[in-house]
């Protein structure tokens, strides 16, 4: 998929959406970023989520209504209009009513999605099953948990009590970010001592259960974990049949430095190969971008990247900042929520289009308050 055209959708009149390698989404709460998002994978996924939906016991009985507010959630039936609602996916219409009837050999997953709501995949420090959420909550959230209950259980939980750090999973240079920055040299592991596991953090041989973690550290475990299964350990480069990953909102409840560690993350997800969307409210992750675009247009070397992400230059790393550097492309969407999506991808400062100057609102705050007190000094100065 390369190009996703859409009309009427939720509260998105109109998008015309061109991938990056590296796609960042962002606008104002309910301006539709998380609707097309669910889209994305629903396009690409079909075939795995009604199989997933069915293996699970549920039945849209063969009325799209039905099937919308499985997949998007509980009154959402309505974001989709048989008569006003047009998408086309390179080109090709996408008719939702034909996905929903078709027979033969059901394609395998391509997409991983990490939700906004990843906290509450976590009930009382365990990752719940999919049949554990009520009928109206969105397959997305749904289906991220019982990944994760998966890949406890069967692999992470098998022998290993400790989650991370775990040599062999994720590069040294990230595995020391992630712990400064967001673990506070604390570990992440498996209590088995009760009569139920659970992960805990272990501090200083001290196990603080998941309700007393940091917010930051209850929104990254997850988020950890869904990493573990995109980035296998054993040298392997991608998870079989998984090309592409959305990122909701990951920089939620981290201090700057985590989000910096999580963006050195996002080059080792493309490095591996994987197409990556991000929505997001942190101007860091679009000041990140705009960056590496300048430092690609200045041909500069892979020296200044690590510079801006602060991490020592390594072998692994050097070819991660070559990955942003020369391989690969970032585009950029802001949503309104009431006109068409607007590719603001230059992020150019001095763009006349405010839109585009303050990263689609990210930024506006920080100009106000440089005139606010720029003119604030002048007039004391007068």
């Amino acid at each position: 998929m390369k190009n996703l055209k859409l009309t009427s959708l939720g509260q998105i009149p109109e998008a015309d959406i061109t991938f990056g390698d590296l796609t960042v989404f962002v606008g104002e709460q309910a301006s539709g970023k998380s609707i097309l998002l669910q889209l994305v994978k629903l396009i690409l996924d079909a075939d795995d989520i009604t199989k997933t939906l069915k293996k699970h016991g549920f039945d849209w009985h063969k009325k799209i209504e039905h099937f919308l507010s499985l997949y998007f959630g509980e009154g959402m039936q309505g974001i989709w209009s048989p008569a006003a609602t047009k998408i086309t996916v390179d080109n090709e219409a996408f008719e939702l009513d034909k996905i929903l009837t078709k027979k033969g050999r059901k394609k395998a997953e391509s997409l991983c999605m990490i939700p906004a709501q990843r906290v509450m995949t976590l009930k009382d420090g365990w990752p719940r099953a999919f049949t554990d959420y009520a009928i109206g909550d969105p397959y997305i959230i749904k289906q991220f948990s019982e990944q994760l209950r998966l890949l406890v259980e069967m692999k992470l939980g098998a022998n290993e009590d400790t989650i991370f750090p775990q040599v062999g999973r994720l590069d040294k240079v990230i595995r020391d970010a992630i712990g400064e920055s967001i673990f506070g040299g604390a570990k992440v592991k498996l209590d088995r001592s009760g009569l139920r596991k659970r992960i805990v953090l272990d501090i200083a041989d001290s196990q603080l259960p998941f309700m007393v973690w940091s917010t930051g550290q209850r929104e990254f475990v997850p988020l950890l974990m869904g990493l573990y299964r995109l980035m296998p350990s054993g040298g392997a480069g991608k998870k079989n049949n998984l090309n592409w990953v959305i990122i909701e909102e990951p920089e939620m409840g981290l201090y700057p430095k985590g989000i910096t560690a999580l963006l050195t993350i996002l080059l080792d997800l493309l490095k591996r190969g994987y197409k990556i969307i991000v929505s997001t409210h942190s101007s860091q992750i679009l000041n990140f971008v705009w960056a590496t675009q300048l430092l690609v247009k200045w041909n500069a070397g892979p020296a200044s990247l690590l510079k801006l992400l602060d991490v020592n230059a390594t072998p692994f790393s050097k070819e991660l900042a070559k990955t942003g550097l020369q391989e690969k492309r970032f585009k950029t969407y802001y949503f309104s929520g009431d006109d068409k999506v607007k590719d603001i991808s230059t992020l150019d400062p001095e763009d006349p289009d405010n839109t585009v100057a303050d990263f689609g609102g990210l930024t506006a705050f920080s100009t106000k308050v440089s005139e606010v007190l720029s003119e604030a000094i002048r007039r004391g100065e007068a």
